[in-house]
């Protein structure tokens, strides 16, 4: 058709060499000094990707106004009173100053300040029951969210190819030398958790479910809480 015709003109002049007529099967071909002009990242979204789904939905339609309330006050620099369900501890009312969201991949986290147990803590969000203000309080320069170290500082991961349980790292796209990840220090237990990143002090977890290791753990020990991460050793930490 004359429009396809055209359209391959077009991008003939806008990225000459990309494309090579074949006279003998008469039609196009990717050119052998092809380059891409446009963003992969674009043309990749178009592509149809089925993802697993959740056991959860992160925001139901009950937990609306909760969420409101809460992006309001991280909003207004607000602490609030929250009920709250702990598989360890079960349900209490805390008093907390929200930090932000983040997403585990798995469900929601509120990072949030807890005056229960003083400290920066992640607190589910689907287990928060309920949220409300606290008129007229103050906060304290300790429990501001702009003092929340680790959620505030980034860090690069060093990920490598595991020693013992990884055959034929070259085949893998993470290669002999590694990749870099970098990411909040407060989210990094979650991220070696998911990804079964070996951080055993010698790399001793065996099982194909453990394909990398953390080459760079004593440096990143010494900003991020790692005791979700698979195989570390939280004495060392303490």
């Amino acid at each position: 058709p004359a429009s396809a015709t055209n359209i391959l003109s077009l991008y003939s002049q806008k990225a000459p060499g990309n494309l090579d007529y074949n006279i003998r099967l008469k039609r196009y071909e990717i050119g052998r000094t092809f380059k891409p002009i446009y963003d992969v990242r674009k043309v990749i979204e178009r592509i149809p990707v089925y993802t697993l789904p959740k056991l959860h939905k992160p925001v139901d339609n009950d937990a609306i106004e909760r969420l409101a309330v809460i992006s309001r006050a991280i909003q207004r620099t607000q602490s609030l009173t929250i009920t709250y369900s702990s598989v360890s501890s079960g349900t209490s009312t805390r008093q907390i100053v929200p930090v932000a969201f983040a997403d585990n991949w798995l469900q929601w986290h509120l990072r949030a300040y807890d005056r229960k147990r003083e400290k920066y803590a992640d607190f589910v969000f689907r287990r928060i029951q309920l949220a409300n203000p606290i008129e007229g309080d103050t906060i304290r320069n300790h429990e501001h969210p702009n003092n929340d170290k680790e959620w505030h500082s980034f860090i690069d991961l060093k990920i490598k190819a595991h020693p013992h349980n990884l055959a034929n790292v070259e085949s893998f796209a993470i290669g002999t030398d590694g990749v870099s990840v970098e990411i909040r220090a407060a989210m990094t237990g979650y991220f070696l958790r998911i990804w079964n990143v070996d951080c055993s002090p010698d790399a001793s977890l065996r099982g194909k479910a453990y394909q990398y290791v953390l080459a760079n753990m004593a440096e990143v020990a010494k900003v991020a809480d790692l005791r979700l991460a698979p195989g570390y050793d939280s004495e060392m930490q303490n």
